[in-house]
Parts: C-alpha cells; structure tokens; sequence
C-alpha cells in the first residue's frame, strides 16, 4: 500500500471520527426536541450556522479568543431558546397533529434567519474560518492529527457523555425518557410535562448550538452549512428513530464517515443525496427507525 492510498485512509479515518461526534450531537438535541414535543425542527441548519457565526462576530469584530468567543454563543443560546419556546414554541403545546404546525412554523423561521443571515454575514464574506485553539499535530498510534481537531472531538464526546449521564442519572433526564414514552402516564405520576418541554427545548437547543460551534472551530464553513446540515440532521432523527438519543449517537456517527467517504472521491452534495436514500429505504422498512424510545 502506498504512502499516498495511506493518507487517504487517515484523513477519511480522522475526519470521519470528528463529523461523526459532531453529527451526532446535533442530532441529540433535535431528537430531543421531536421526542418530547413532537417538533420536527425544520430550522434546526439554521440554528447550527447561527452559533459560529456568532463566535465569529465576536472574534473579528471585537477580538475575542475562539474559546471565549464560543462560550459566550453557547450562553446566548439560553436567552434564545427562552425567547423562541415563550413566544411560538408554547402556543402549540394543546394544539392537535401539533407536529405539522410546528414544521411549519419552523418552516418559517428558517427563511426569516436565512434571509437575515444573507443580507448581514452574505454581505461581509462568503467564507467563515475560526481561529484554531490549538496549533501542531498529535499522534494517535500511527495516524496523525491536528491538535485542534483532536481538542474538539474530545469536546463533543465529553459533551455526549455528560448528555447520556443525564439522561440516564439526573432527575430531569428520568422525567424526559418517561415523557418520551408516555406524557400522559408521566403527567399521572407527578411530572410536570409542561416544564419538560420547556427544559427539553432548551437543551435540544444548546445540543445545536454547541454541534455548531465545534464544527466552527474544527472546519471553515459558508451559508450553505444551515440547509446542508438541517438535512443530514434530519435524516438521522429518522434513520436512528425520533426521540432516540442512542439512534441519533450511532447513526450520526455513520453519517460521519459516510461524509468523510463520499468527500474523499466526490462531493460532500452527493453524501445529501445519500442520506435521503437511507431515510427513503428507513422509512419504507421500519417507519419507527432503527432505534426505538
């Protein structure tokens, strides 16, 4: 095997790893949301283009660091989502097939922040680039890696764990898995189904947020990202199975080296069309996703 076939196969191995951890945190938190709520969050790309641009901003226009300047988006996410679940999110709480209303609504807001988007950050550059953390490369055995990419896959698995811990050990991820199953049986038993879908709203909006910016700081990136991204997001919810945290994990990370893959010998938009074709073949052998609640 030659030197060149070798690189090929680290780069691929390496960057599947990294748009996998990334993908499959975005996907938590959408999955999150549709589990809970039952919102298909259509702006979803838009929301994960909105964080590093953000940290962007912020580093240009007022010279933060890339570390300061994603922890200061990321606590911008807070008011928000506050703002989004008390004006539109909550009114269509008790509405019947809410989940079409939501779609639509959230239809909506993509084009108000992809229309604001243009005529603000289209107009001051066509390509957005943070600066990395991190310089030189690290050895992982015999594959090398950029330090910065290995800072923030180490992020996002941190960030997974810490999401699974949750949902598994702390009072309010047993109130949101039994939502999950049942709200009206939750609802018998004490849980505050209300505050759930707010928290859940909340968190599934700081899940994207967080995906975003690491993408931000790993890769350069253009307003392309938020329809190319609320895509591949979308079909893993369905691929892995709405409202499974584990499916949108999993699947995520097969969408990763699927990207990685199809980027390696073609174009990141044939990889679009082939996360269509596995939500298309899902959907027509197991409509409830490979993974269930």
């Amino acid at each position: 095997m030659d030197s060149e076939t070798i690189l090929v196969g680290v780069s691929i191995l390496t960057t599947g790893l990294l748009l996998g951890a990334i993908f499959s945190l975005a996907a938590s938190g959408v999955t999150i949301v549709y589990g809970s709520i039952w919102l298909p969050n259509a702006s979803n790309g838009q929301f994960f283009l909105i964080a590093p641009l953000i940290a962007w901003l912020l580093v240009t226009s007022f010279g933060l660091s890339t570390p300061a300047a994603a922890g200061l988006a990321l606590i911008l996410a807070v008011p928000f989502s506050y703002f989004l679940e008390a004006t539109l999110i909550r009114r269509f709480y008790d509405v019947p097939n809410r989940n079409i209303a939501y779609f639509m609504v959230t239809l909506g807001l993509t084009q108000v922040f992809a229309g604001l988007l243009n005529i603000t950050f289209g107009q001051w550059s066509d390509q957005f680039s943070l600066p990395p953390v991190l310089g030189g490369i690290s050895w992982i055995g015999p594959f090398p890696m950029q330090n910065n990419r290995l800072l923030v896959l180490c992020l996002a698995i941190t960030l997974l764990v810490a999401l699974f811990s949750l949902m598994r050990y702390h009072r309010f991820g047993r109130a949101l898995r039994a939502v999950f199953q049942n709200r009206e049986a939750a609802a018998l038993r004490g849980v505050d189904v209300r505050a759930v879908y707010r928290t859940s709203f909340l968190l599934g909006t700081l899940m994207i947020f967080a995906a975003g910016l690491l993408y931000g700081m790993a890769l350069s990136f253009d307003l392309t990202l938020a329809w190319n991204m609320a895509v591949t997001v979308f079909a893993i919810m369905i691929v892995g199975g709405p409202g499974s945290v584990l499916g949108a994990v999993v699947v995520g990370m097969m969408f990763g080296f699927t990207q990685a893959v199809v980027s390696a010998f073609a174009t990141p938009t044939i990889a679009s069309f082939a996360y269509l074709g596995a939500m298309l073949g899902v959907l027509l052998l197991k409509p409830d996703g490979l993974f269930t609640r």
